[in-house]
């Protein structure tokens, strides 16, 4: 096998530098992919660049400048560009090359290769690569890649390692299955770091990012079938329990709500431990399934409890379910940090002493203060808000059967690769909840501030959601701070206050309170809303908008006509990013949440050859790339076609990552697809 060392041109130095870039082994180099790839037949127009971007541009020579002594020797040469009509300039500043100032002459034309600056109002280039367009050789076809090198080596320097390396393992034999991935491994990075078109290019990184993806589920699936619990828990008389239950609510319960509930009996009379999910979309009743979920546990005589991601969540819930659980005599109490003192040494004796069957609550449930008489099944509320660790301690705590519940539906792509341990329950919205939001997008925040006012005047209440808590020095954004410095006069008389994360909960419950009561008519919000707060609401402003995922913007917009009246949502957003403008015009043409979420899947990962490799629990464990619909369809069929005969010994030797780190990685997609 060869070695770093091995590799023509690399000595001890070389080394050294390689080590800087986490590069220690030949299988790391190849793992080290292009951030980036420039078609060298296609310049474009200097105003489609942005800035600190490597692009290929065109230019005819304007002006050239005298060579400056007192600044490195530099001197700059004034473009016209090429692609844009001629009508715009740019200017390309050389240093330390005082030598190519003469070999420069007004009217010649040039094909450059550079980054342009970050300065604003600027359109500059330093220290290009560039060649004559009469004698175009290095720059005339092909594709540039770029590495991220972080100016530890030179892009050349780097790439003659590269090509050494790749020369060198050609021919290897592979024999086998794990022959196989490494072959189609081996002839993807080829295609990755020496393509031959830019579509090439990324097949590669598609490639590689599938069978990354199909190693890291599979073994998966194989700890994940030593890790089914047998039933130790068992419930009495559920189908008994579902009938007094609907009975003793104020409504009549959906067709679907009474499939999940039957889902939940099911589970729970099954010879293995439930792990079920509840997806619905905004306003569809997923809650009062939840809480049938607790009443089986306490008419069983044990123990349950319900987690929300926020106090205000919480809260609600308290108030809305628990009287119904209360009437068929279950007592239930309310857990969260601002409890007080007193309250709650009283609800940990109820709940070690099994008296309180109930407990809904915040992450107060499983503090080390809280002890359980006999805890068997707990509901996580909007599940993606919280991590592994939460549901192990819940676990830990005696919760063997754990139902999640979440409002952004799971893509259908998604729950067929990564859900298959999991049983879903989808729940469809209400009829009488049906959405009657109006969607639009508007580019100017007083646009927003103005329709909202009007909406005021009749006597509406609204929302208006910020991306930051504080402004943000370089970031053009509007947060809660600015946004009430600007406009908190003017909202005034008709009653106005903040919520975000740094306030204390009292005074985010007194906040949501003094809302839902109507005595605010304005409440100025990060995403702390996002969450299953119920208010009457009629109008929502999403400032920077762009900003926001398609399940966020989604979420958010179900905050308001809940209740089916006619409702407003303002995007407000500049970008002309052609990934953010279809986001938008998804949002303004569709309010459905299954279609939104497979939609905000397939154009995750694309991008026009920038940026695939991205940092975060959404990206593949070894390559680093990321996922969509397309990414898992294939990496479902590598799995089920290739790697099935595969011991799990094998497969995480192929992975050279262990195996915490592949469960990492698929708990972060699940989670990054539900919270993005």
């Amino acid at each position: 096998m060869l070695t770093l060392g091995e590799i023509k041109g690399v000595g001890e130095a070389t080394l050294k530098k390689l080590k800087e870039l986490d590069i220690r082994s030949v299988f790391e180099l190849f793992s080290f992919l292009p951030s980036r790839y420039i078609d060298l037949s296609e310049p474009i127009s200097v105003l489609e660049a942005a800035p600190g971007q490597l692009v290929l541009l065109e230019g005819r020579v304007e002006r050239i400048s005298s060579v400056s002594n007192r600044e490195k020797r530099a001197f700059s040469v004034t473009f016209c560009d090429l692609k844009s009509n001629g009508k715009v300039r740019f200017k390309a500043t050389f240093y330390n090359l005082p030598y190519m100032h003469d070999s420069f002459e007004v009217g010649q034309k040039y094909r450059l290769l550079a980054k342009l600056t970050n300065d604003p109002g600027t359109l500059n280039v330093v220290n290009p690569q560039m060649e004559r367009l009469d004698k175009l050789a290095k720059l005339s076809a092909g594709i540039y890649t770029q590495y991220p090198l972080r100016g530890v080596m030179g892009q050349t320097a780097f790439k003659n390692i590269m090509y050494a390396a790749l020369d060198g393992v050609k021919g290897g034999a592979y024999q086998g299955s794990m022959g196989k991935v490494n072959a189609d491994i081996a002839s993807a990075f080829e295609a990755a770091h020496r393509p031959h078109s830019a579509e090439k290019a990324l097949e590669a990184l598609d490639k590689l990012a599938a069978i990354d993806t199909a190693i890291a589920l599979s073994i998966y699936k194989k700890l994940s079938k030593n890790t089914v619990l047998p039933r130790k828990v068992f419930y009495k008389n559920l189908n008994s329990v579902i009938l007094d239950y609907i009975k003793a609510l104020p409504f009549e319960v959906t067709p679907s709500q009474l499939s999940a509930m039957t889902d939940i009996k099911n589970s729970l009379e099954s010879d293995e431990c439930m792990s079920r999910i509840i997806s619905g979309d905004v306003g569809s009743g997923k809650t009062v399934v939840g809480f049938f979920a607790l009443y089986a546990a306490a008419t069983s005589g044990r123990q349950a409890v319900l987690m929300a991601p926020t106090e205000v969540l919480a809260t609600q819930h308290m108030r809305s379910y628990v009287p119904i659980l209360e009437r068929l005599g279950v007592k239930c109490a309310l857990l969260t940090s601002s409890t007080p003192s007193a309250a709650k040494e009283e609800i940990y004796r109820g709940l070690a002493s099994g008296e309180i069957s109930c407990a809904i609550g915040t992450q107060s449930l499983i503090s080390d203060a809280v002890k359980y008489k006999d805890l068997c099944l707990a509901v996580i509320d909007e599940q993606h808000k919280f991590g592994v660790n939460e549901r192990k301690t819940l676990e830990d705590k005696g919760a063997v059967d754990i139902l999640s519940m979440t409002a952004t539906p799971i893509p259908r792509s998604m729950a067929l690769t990564f859900y298959d341990d999991i049983a879903i329950s989808y729940i469809k919205k209400r009829e009488e909840a049906t959405t009657n939001v109006k969607t639009s997008v508007i580019e100017d925040p007083e646009d927003g501030v103005r329709k909202i006012i009007e909406a005021l005047e009749q006597g509406r209440q609204a929302f208006v959601v910020c991306p930051s808590i504080v402004d943000a020095e370089g970031f053009d954004i509007s947060s809660v701070e600015s946004f009430m410095r600007d406009h908190g006069a003017k909202l005034a008389n008709f009653g106005v206050a903040a919520l975000h994360g740094k306030l204390n909960n009292e005074q985010k419950l007194q906040a949501m309170t003094d809302f839902a009561s109507g005595k605010l008519g304005v409440l100025v919000a990060t995403t702390v809303v996002e969450v299953g707060v119920d208010t009457l609401a009629s109008e929502i402003l999403i400032l920077n908008a762009d900003r926001f995922g398609l399940a966020s913007l989604h979420q958010l917009r179900g905050r308001v006509g809940r209740d089916g009246s006619e409702a407003h949502c303002y995007l407000q957003s500049v970008s002309k990013s052609e990934n953010a403008m279809k986001r938008l015009d998804a949002l303004v043409k569709s309010n459905d949440g299954q279609y939104l979420a497979e939609l905000d899947l397939q154009m995750r990962g694309g991008g026009d050859f920038i940026g695939t490799k991205q940092s975060g629990v959404g990206v593949t464990p070894i390559f680093g790339l990321r996922v969509n619909s397309h990414i898992l369809g294939m990496a479902k069929r590598y799995s089920l076609e290739t790697l099935s005969a595969l011991s799990l010994a094998e497969l995480t030797a192929l992975t050279r990552r262990g195996e915490s780190r592949v469960r990492q990685f698929i708990e972060g997609v699940k989670k990054v697809t539900l919270n993005s």
